[in-house]
């Protein structure tokens, strides 16, 4: 085998379209792929974020585990579930 030499650019221009190639294959390989499929969000998750939306409106400066407590108690009032019974 023969002895080959290459210039800087030559070498960069090489090195340059096989990392294209490598590239394009990666790609060709993510379009076979099936979509991703979007999660359903629910009834429950649905109420629960105009819930919050209100909270936050009225009591901008509460710590947000407070008002999840009340979101999610909110949310239940008003898709008519069960009110959860606080131990004591």
């Amino acid at each position: 085998m023969g002895n080959v030499t290459l210039t800087l650019e030559e070498y960069e221009a090489l090195r340059r379209l096989i990392t294209s190639e490598r590239e394009s294959e990666g790609a060709m390989e993510e379009t076979r792929a099936a979509p991703k499929k979007k999660r359903r969000v629910s009834k429950y998750q649905r109420e629960f974020g105009r819930q919050m939306k209100k909270l936050k409106a009225l009591h901008p400066r509460t710590k947000v585990t407070a008002l999840m407590a009340r979101g999610h108690s909110a949310t239940r009032k008003a898709l008519g579930m069960k009110q959860k019974r606080r131990s004591r």
